[in-house]
């Protein structure tokens, strides 16, 4: 358990600068790699000549299993493990497993996806996308340690939201962390400084993570 001499909230940064200083560079290559998979992926899909609805279909399904195969890598580096090459190597069900709950509370991807299926463009991304935002946002903030649950307790769900809903200190940092990783990636489509705001992010969710179980282990909640 992580002894809490000042306060929980420099608590959080102590557990971020801690791993911040031990895997940052390899959080950095995890993202780089995610990346350029990702765009050789797309260019392979747009240059097979499929059909858009195939296409649009293969690429939500390979972006959510690189997505859970990134936050896996992660997961492992920010847990301990120094070996770069044994953190990319990940379990094949808890990634499928989160890939697939991912999709499920992801409504932005779930609406891009229907309006290429049934409309052959955007438009109705575009007609729901100002209602869609808050709606997002929160799903995102609910489940935002969601690959937590999944890829280090084998939970779901509801586990994830749990880790939320009973730490309101945790939930307050957590919403922070979602609305700025938002806001910045907003603000800078495209961006270099894009490579460093999902590591960033990853990082103080793990702590808000760390200090959740540290506050559900805890001997004053137990008695409670």
């Amino acid at each position: 358990m992580i002894e809490d001499v000042a306060g929980r909230g420099s608590v959080w940064w102590a557990v971020a600068k801690e791993r911040v200083a031990a895997c940052w560079w390899q959080l950095l290559v995890v993202e780089l790699l995610h990346l350029v998979v990702l765009s050789v992926l797309s260019s392979v899909v747009a240059g097979a000549g499929a059909a858009r609805s195939a296409a649009a279909v293969l690429m939500f399904a390979v972006g959510a299993v690189l997505g859970a195969w990134r936050w896996s890598a992660r997961l492992r580096l920010l847990g301990g493990e120094g070996d770069l090459v044994q953190a990319l190597r990940t379990a094949g069900a808890p990634v499928l497993r989160l890939a697939l709950l991912t999709s499920a509370v992801n409504p932005y991807g779930l609406v891009w996806l229907a309006s290429t299926l049934f409309t052959g463009g955007d438009s109705l991304v575009r007609s729901v996308s100002l209602p869609l935002f808050p709606v997002g946002l929160a799903l995102a903030a609910v489940f935002a340690l969601l690959p937590m649950a999944v890829l280090l307790e084998g939970r779901g769900l509801g586990r994830s939201w749990r880790l939320l809903r009973d730490n309101r200190r945790s939930a307050v940092r957590i919403g922070l962390v979602v609305l700025g990783q938002t806001v910045l990636s907003m603000a800078l489509p495209g961006s270099m400084l894009s490579l460093l705001i999902d590591p960033a992010a990853a990082v103080l969710l793990f702590a808000s993570y760390r200090l959740s179980l540290d506050e559900e282990n805890s001997p004053s909640r137990k008695g409670f």
